[in-house]
């Protein structure tokens, strides 16, 4: 009897082990707007349990949407402090909503709180990506969100390296993926293609990834 209480308790033990999720944590946000529509980018580590890119559509509340959008346009550094939640589950489409606190500037560096516990909807998801340590700088994820316009993603790599999307004019259709080299393993102002014009930095990281 005494063994098998035992060998109950083990597995048990090692029953929550593998139920633990390590993904579990404060999974900050940089907000950007294209086209009027608000997008969330995960503030990527170059490794451990933040070395995700996860790009995703969000909506929010109606009285903030206007006033948030119109700090965007004026190229605002707008981030989100979330509550705990598990990275996994958002990137398996698990995770419908989360909630958070608003900050004008980056929230871990002096950044001012805006608004306070603001539920954000999880919805189109456009990228999903963990960080490739030995991926060479200069590639960039480019992915057609319509009306002509595409987002472009830098794919971070070895260090140092950098987190860098990109708004541009182009040919690719709405849901369309591809990749291109962008010639430098530094951040652009520009790409060398005809097809891609009118690139606009929206968001742009270095210091985490030295």
């Amino acid at each position: 009897m005494k063994n098998a209480f035992f060998y109950l308790l083990l597995i048990c033990f090692f029953g929550s082990i593998r139920a633990h999720d390590h993904s579990m944590g404060i999974h900050g946000m940089a907000l950007f707007s294209i086209n009027d529509r608000i997008y969330a980018s995960h503030l990527p580590m170059p490794k451990g349990k933040h070395a995700v890119q996860f790009i995703f559509e969000t909506q929010l509340p109606n009285q903030f949407k206007a006033h948030l959008s119109s700090l965007l346009k004026a190229n605002q550094l707008i981030t989100v402090q979330p509550q705990r939640f598990s990275l996994n589950k958002l990137r398996a489409g698990q995770l419908s909503h989360f909630s958070g606190d608003i900050f004008i500037g980056h929230f871990e560096r002096s950044g001012q709180m805006k608004y306070r516990n603001i539920t954000f909807k999880v919805q189109h998801t456009l990228l999903n990506k963990s960080v490739n340590p030995s991926q060479q700088n200069g590639q960039f994820y480019t992915l057609g969100l319509g009306q002509n316009t595409c987002l472009l993603v830098h794919k971070i790599g070895k260090p140092p390296s950098f987190d860098q999307i990109v708004t541009a004019e182009c040919d690719l259709l709405a849901g369309g993926k591809t990749e291109l080299n962008s010639a430098t393993d530094g951040p652009v102002t520009a790409f060398d293609r005809a097809d891609i014009v009118g690139a606009q930095t929206l968001y742009l990281e270095t210091k985490d990834f030295k």
